[in-house]
């Protein structure tokens, strides 16, 4: 069953390590985070976002973050969203948008 917690610096190396390639890692952040590849410190970025982990008994399995446009809470937007490439196509996404709401 898949959870989520609020995100800890020391995910980072696991979350990072799905970037295998500058192609996987512009797909995930548009180039917001910085150029491939993107180090602990530049990633620690997310922190002044919403950051979340997604996880399930073997481990981590996703990150994303949730950030409001505004000032208001009325509106949240995911960001940064990413899924353990060997996790992929398992329903784990749709569960945590589940989850989230």
């Amino acid at each position: 069953m898949i959870r989520i917690r609020p995100y800890k610096a020391s995910d980072v190396d696991t979350i990072l390590s799905w970037c295998q390639d500058e192609k996987a890692f512009y797909q995930w952040t548009a180039g917001v985070l910085g150029n491939y590849p993107i180090t602990q410190n530049e990633f620690c970025f997310v922190e002044s976002l919403m950051p979340f982990t997604a996880f399930d008994e073997t481990g981590i399995v996703g990150f994303f973050t949730l950030r409001n446009p505004d000032e208001s809470l009325d509106e949240l937007r995911f960001g940064f969203v990413i899924i353990n490439p060997h996790k992929r196509g398992k329903g784990y996404a749709p569960v945590r948008s589940k989850i989230c709401i």
